[in-house]
């Protein structure tokens, strides 16, 4: 006739299962602890990256145009940095 209230419920469950609890959450930690090892430290150890050895072909007239542009944005930036522009606030 009497219920209990459901906190009460949960918390019985809680008191009575916590060990169990606990273990099945550190085993699910070690599990992903085993897969982070397995993905990010033994992979890259067995598996070490080599590197490519393939030709790379530079077009001439975009590499100029681009060094171009590098050059055009520094004189730009120093000619800013430069200059001295009339305070608005006086």
């Amino acid at each position: 006739m009497f219920k209990t209230p459901p906190l009460a419920k949960i918390y019985n469950f809680l008191k009575k299962r916590c060990l169990a609890i606990l273990g099945i959450i550190l085993a699910l930690l070690i599990c992903f602890n085993v897969f982070v090892y397995y993905q990010y430290i033994y992979l890259a150890i067995k598996f070490q990256a080599m590197p490519s050895l393939e030709k790379v072909d530079i077009n001439q007239k975009i590499l100029e145009g681009v060094l171009n542009n590098l050059n055009i944005r520094e004189e730009t930036l120093k000619r800013v940095e430069h200059s001295h522009y009339i305070d608005p606030f006086k």
